[in-house]
């Protein structure tokens, strides 16, 4: 889903999957560079694997390079839970171009019931502060009342609020999750904003006044996005669309995958958001670009 709000300015939007786009790079729209702040890369689908069955050949380096020729520069890689963090940083650390986060987003956080919760939460602050350099933000965290049948509601709520110890500790800035929470969200946030440094609140799915409300408080804006979602035909958005990529509906060695989505389609979202908002495509890059920097690369 794409939202574009009057009151989220482009100086507090980050697109979906959260790229970065900065003048630099031979683009669709001219020269520009890319970050990728939210991507997936730790799901079996980019290794060829669908319900734990290998569809396919790996092709996760594929992948990267449709990124890369289309002017990404860096992959922020995100943390789902504790081995999920460490499976991102262990393919953080094999690409001068990738880094991650280290979190549990807010539909696994009954791992911690599952677990010692402060022994699970001592060992998530351990891999974010032992690699900083790699692991450049706190997340995915937060509420997600959409989904509650993979985590209760009482049980997110506790250990988004216990999160906040990471970033405070490590000084990271958030990589947050909000879906059908916001009431809830906003409430926690409050009372914790003060112990994270700033953040970009991703999968964002409410209205004008809720996204107000966390620009407020200094927070970014991050649009729904996930690797099994892209902008399809029926999608309002599609007609705004320039930039296309060979697409198979079965697995081809070189083409995109129906129904996959790739980095690569960063380049279609700034098309529709630029079309959506009537906005100059490289001065939006170059606001997106920068606002990632400031956030998650300040020492850029």
């Amino acid at each position: 889903m794409l939202y574009c709000s009057p009151c989220t300015t482009p100086s507090h939007v980050l697109l979906p999957p959260l790229f970065l786009l900065r003048g630099g790079e031979e683009g669709g729209f001219g020269r520009r560079n890319h970050r990728d702040i939210g991507i997936n890369l730790t799901d079996p689908m980019f290794r060829g694997i669908y319900r734990g069955v290998q569809k396919h050949q790996d092709d996760l380096q594929d992948v990267i390079q449709r990124a890369v020729r289309i002017g990404v520069k860096k992959f922020m890689i995100t943390g789902g839970n504790l081995q999920d963090s460490k499976d991102a940083l262990h393919l953080a650390q094999t690409n001068d171009m990738f880094f991650s986060t280290v979190g549990c987003h807010p539909t696994r956080c009954d791992e911690f019931e599952k677990n010692d919760p402060d022994l699970y939460l001592m060992e998530l602050l351990n891999l974010a502060e032992n690699n900083k350099g790699k692991v450049v933000a706190i997340g995915e965290c937060g509420l997600d009342f959409d989904r509650l049948q993979f985590c209760p509601r009482d049980t997110q709520l506790k250990y988004f609020e216990k999160q906040f110890e990471l970033s405070e500790q490590t000084k990271l800035p958030m990589f947050l999750h909000c879906r059908n929470s916001h009431a809830e969200f906003l409430d926690i946030m409050k009372r914790n904003r003060d112990r994270c440094v700033g953040g970009v609140v991703h999968s964002f799915d409410g209205t004008k006044e809720a996204a107000a409300a966390l620009i407020d408080l200094d927070l970014y804006i991050g649009f729904n996005d996930a690797p099994w979602c892209g902008v399809k035909n029926t999608h309002a958005g599609s007609k705004f669309i320039k930039t296309s990529f060979p697409t198979k509906k079965k697995w081809e060695n070189g083409h995109c995958l129906k129904d996959r989505n790739e980095p690569c389609h960063i380049i279609q979202i700034l098309e529709i958001m630029s079309a959506v908002r009537g906005e100059d495509p490289l001065e939006l890059a170059n606001t997106l670009y920068n606002n990632t920097i400031k956030v998650f690369f300040p020492g850029m």
